[in-house]
């Protein structure tokens, strides 16, 4: 056991040639100036260092452990307290050596002493024997012992009960494979002539929702239609509120209907597209009857006029669409051909009463069709398939039979349709309910008879899966892998689990009368933080550099802040240098209008693995920041500020390679922010993560390899905008960045902590190899030998996503001929993006020719082991995966 403020220790010595198990305990260090805090940490770094270059040295396999205990310091937020604020930075550069030396294990331990020695020394001792995982361990002065979670939180929530005061719909952040989903607070709007306000009790799931989530859906397909205003289509509840020409509903009655964002608490719609609710049904059996319902009428009543005696064919036939058209082919003494993916689905569409049941895993059902209708075929298809199953189905229709097309992804991609079919004199409707639902003559006509048959309960509720709106996205995730039957039920009743809303607090307006200091205001992210003050109300600014106007930047950043009405003043100044600093305080003060806060935006890089850092390398990047912020700290310490905001790093927490002394300053900042919060202070630090557009990755051409291993920059306005709520919640520490947590675990191992575990997407499974891993061993096979190889993986992602047996897949056999249908799409974009690090548009992996084959040679060619794009697209006509009904 060592004392790292205690000289030199001469680590060879101390590891021998096998390792050991080193304990560091950190000596008080009191009354440190500004200046010595920068001193105090280097040295540190320096026996640190020291410890790195003789594990260098161990013979073969060995390994050191090192753990560190230090006082309370506020490296991490409560039940640590922030008492010894300079001991975080040892933490920082702990966190960096997790990444940068794989010959050390590192723990650190705050001990928060509760009096006695002899307790205190056990509770350090039974943490040198612990056998968990922990990395980062906090014992409190109370005898508690608590470890770090690191979690995402997209902005500041609180907790608000479904069906109370606070109103909210749902949201999708980041639509695309890895989209999450959130409750966010809304206004209620009033209703108007024809409207009907509605609080939401049930709103059910369409698959149109999912693909706009996983960001499948064009444009265009929601563009101008209902669905603009966001997710849900349907829904039950009870009106709040009618517009002054309403006469047919008044509040307190039980509706339900068609409504746009209806995946929410309250939404507002058109009465002529609400119904009352028969005596006796439930909310949620009630929102699973407007959509399925409203389109099977319109595709079989209006359109196709389905008769007794006929045959119509429906796909999916287990999903919403496909049992209601079961009712309506019952009620009408019609036939039933239904297919279904799974033997389960195929026995309920049995016990429903379909006449037949097919699979619709191949495309062979076209065979079988008219094996069971004696070769005559079908007089009605209600198809959602894509690509080669239109065609299929065209050719089993009988003389003067009627194709109802519900699936839209040919129709957004223009595809050519086969005309030889149609010599019999057949018909082909395009249905799409979202442009229908609200036209004053069809629609409302369409929605009155769905209603009047749903009063005289020809039309039932369809069997469905119900969740309450705490757990949507588990909803979704049914949704998504095709798991359920009949519909998805979301519930907003408010008796259910409270609901996390995401309020939309915006951050407070500044004092227009007051001063805001920004230190590095002249240049970059903190020209771009000036902009910021003065969009939040500043009109006085104090930028602060080193060269002041003579920067560089300073004309322009002075001159934008003027064209906004905002007067900037540009000070020369070194932010460590106390008397520079005391100076250009005094000169804000001599004027009219009060400093109200400081945005501490300095910074310096040197960027070095720690054993090949200097101590004067090390201290350069230290200085601005913590001796900077020490500095304001103490001339500032006396004042009642609005704002005292420290720029510190999303390397403060992931411990980035190289950057022991950034990483070292920047926990340096959050202890700060910390200690003054804690001490009724104003004090605050927002982790930042990569910045692009301007600063320092943008200057220096980062982005591309920020990017490649996980760090997206994110647009200055964009993280602006992040943060600002965060800022007026007012957490002391907070992070805004955009990261591939998958893609940066293979960069840093230090992620693999359990501090780091709840940001791993839980499909990390299998994908514990790097790109250059994976690249390396299949660079190392035959051209054949690795796309076997690719192919096999392949296999076995398809056949968890179609849920078949792996042997059962022919690797040059089109994937829609399995059924695999958009949302199974985005869930193999998931698994392939997460094994091979990869990213492949949707319509790239369709048009590669559709197998798995096909699909081999088009991840060969995107990890770069193959130059031949014809060899990647293949030779087949572009294949088209099974799509769904977008209604």
């Amino acid at each position: 056991m060592y004392a790292l403020d205690e000289g030199t220790v001469d680590w060879a010595r101390v590891l021998g040639d096998e390792g050991a198990d080193v304990c560091v305990l950190l000596g008080d260090a009191p009354g440190v100036e500004p200046a010595g805090a920068v001193a105090l940490t280097t040295r540190r770094a320096a026996l640190m260092r020291a410890l790195c270059e003789a594990c260098a040295a161990l013979d073969g396999a060995s390994r050191a452990s090192l753990t560190m205990v230090t006082r309370p310091s506020g490296a991490l937020p409560h039940p640590e307290r922030a008492e010894a604020t300079h001991d975080a930075a040892v933490w920082g550069i702990a966190r960096t050596l997790a990444n940068e030396e794989p010959r050390l294990s590192l723990r650190a331990v705050s001990l928060d002493r509760s009096g006695g020695r002899g307790t205190d020394a056990h509770r350090v001792a039974r943490e040198l024997l612990a056998e968990d995982a922990e990395t980062e361990v906090v014992l409190t002065a109370g005898g508690g012992r608590f470890v770090p979670r690191e979690r995402e939180l997209p902005a500041a929530r609180t907790e608000a009960t479904a069906g109370g005061e606070t109103s909210f719909g749902l949201e999708v952040r980041s639509p695309g494979l890895s989209y999450q989903l959130a409750w966010v607070e809304n206004t209620p709007l009033p209703a108007g002539p024809g409207q009907v306000s509605m609080a939401v009790r049930a709103a059910a799931l369409n698959y149109r929702d999912m693909m706009q989530a996983v960001g499948l859906l064009p444009a265009e397909a929601i563009e101008g239609t209902y669905t603009e205003g966001g997710l849900g289509l349907e829904c039950a509840g009870v009106v709040t509120a009618v517009g002054p020409d309403v006469t047919g509903f008044r509040p307190g009655d039980r509706v339900y209907g068609l409504a746009p964002a209806s995946l929410a608490s309250h939404t507002l719609t058109a009465a002529q597209a609400l119904g009352h609710m028969p005596e006796g049904m439930s909310f949620t059996e009630a929102a699973t009857l407007p959509v399925v319902f409203s389109t099977v009428h319109y595709s079989l009543d209006h359109l196709a006029r389905l008769s007794a005696g006929e045959t119509v064919l429906v796909h999916g036939g287990a999903g919403g669409i496909g049992l209601a058209v079961l009712q309506y082919a019952h009620r009408c003494g019609a036939r039933v051909i239904a297919t279904a993916g799974t033997p389960a689905k195929r026995e309920l569409l049995r016990i429903l009463g379909a006449e037949h049941v097919l699979d619709s895993r191949s495309l062979d059902f076209a065979v079988r069709v008219m094996e069971v209708t004696d070769g005559r075929g079908v007089d009605v298809v209600v198809n959602s398939l894509a690509g080669e199953a239109i065609t299929r189905g065209l050719e089993l229709l009988c003389p003067g039979g009627r194709f109802i097309e519900l699936g839209k992804r040919d129709i957004y991609e223009n595809k050519p349709l086969l005309l030889r079919p149609f010599r019999n004199n057949i018909s082909f409707f395009g249905v799409d309910l979202t442009t229908l639902a609200f036209d004053p003559d069809r629609g409302a006509r369409l929605f009155a008879d769905v209603t009047e048959r749903v009063r005289d309960r020809s039309y039932r509720p369809l069997p469905h899966s119900v969740y309450p709106a705490a757990r949507v996205s588990d909803a979704f995730q049914l949704m998504q892998h095709s798991r359920h039957v009949g519909k998805v039920v979301v519930t907003m009743d408010p008796l259910d689990e409270p609901v996390p809303v995401e309020r939309r607090t915006q951050a407070p307006s500044l004092d227009a009368g007051g001063t805001y200091l920004v230190t590095g205001g002249l240049s970059g992210f903190g020209a771009a933080t000036a902009a910021w003050l003065a969009e939040r109300g500043a009109r006085h600014l104090a930028l602060m550099s080193r060269r002041g106007d003579a920067s560089p930047e300073a004309g322009t950043v002075l001159a934008r802040l003027a064209e906004r009405g905002v007067r900037a003043t540009a000070y020369a100044a070194d932010v460590t240098d106390t008397s520079a600093v005391r100076e250009v305080l005094a000169r804000i003060d001599s004027g009219s209008h009060p400093l109200r806060g400081v945005v501490h935006c300095a910074m310096h890089l040197e960027d070095d693995l720690l054993t090949e850092l200097t101590d004067e390398r090390f201290a350069a990047a230290l200085a601005p920041k913590v001796a900077g912020a020490a500095v304001l700290d103490q001339l500032l310490g006396d004042r009642e500020l609005d704002l005292f905001l420290l720029y510190s790093s999303g390397t403060a927490f992931i411990g980035n390679v190289r950057q022991a002394n950034y990483v070292a300053a920047n926990l340096w900042l959050e202890a700060l922010a910390r200690r003054r919060r804690r001490s009724g202070a104003a004090g605050q630090a927002i982790a930042w993560g990569a910045i692009g557009e301007t600063g320092y990755v943008a200057r220096t051409g980062l982005t591309g390899a920020l990017t490649s291993v996980g760090i997206e920059p994110v647009p200055p306005r964009e993280a602006f905008a992040a943060a600002e709520p965060l800022a007026a919640q007012g957490p002391e520490v907070v992070g805004v960045g955009r990261y591939n947590w998958a893609r940066l675990r293979n960069f840093l191992p230090a992620l693999a902590a359990p501090r780091c575990a709840t940001l791993l997407p839980e499909y990390m499974d299998g994908a514990d190899h790097s790109r250059e891993e994976i690249m390396a061993a299949l660079a190392a096979m035959e051209p054949q030998d690795a796309v076997r190889a690719v192919a096999e993986t392949l296999a076995r992602l398809l056949a968890g996503v179609l849920h078949m047996d792996e042997q059962d897949l022919d690797h040059d056999r089109r994937l829609d001929e399995y059924g695999l249908d958009s949302l199974m799409l985005a869930e193999m974009l998931v698994s392939l993006r997460t094994r091979f690090d990869i990213d492949i548009p949707p319509l790239e992996l369709l048009r590669s020719g559709g197998t798995i084959t096909d699909i081999s040679h088009l991840v060969l060619l995107r990890l770069g082991l193959t130059d031949s794009p014809s060899a990647a697209a293949g030779s087949a006509e572009p294949a088209e995966a099974d799509s769904v009904s977008m209604v």
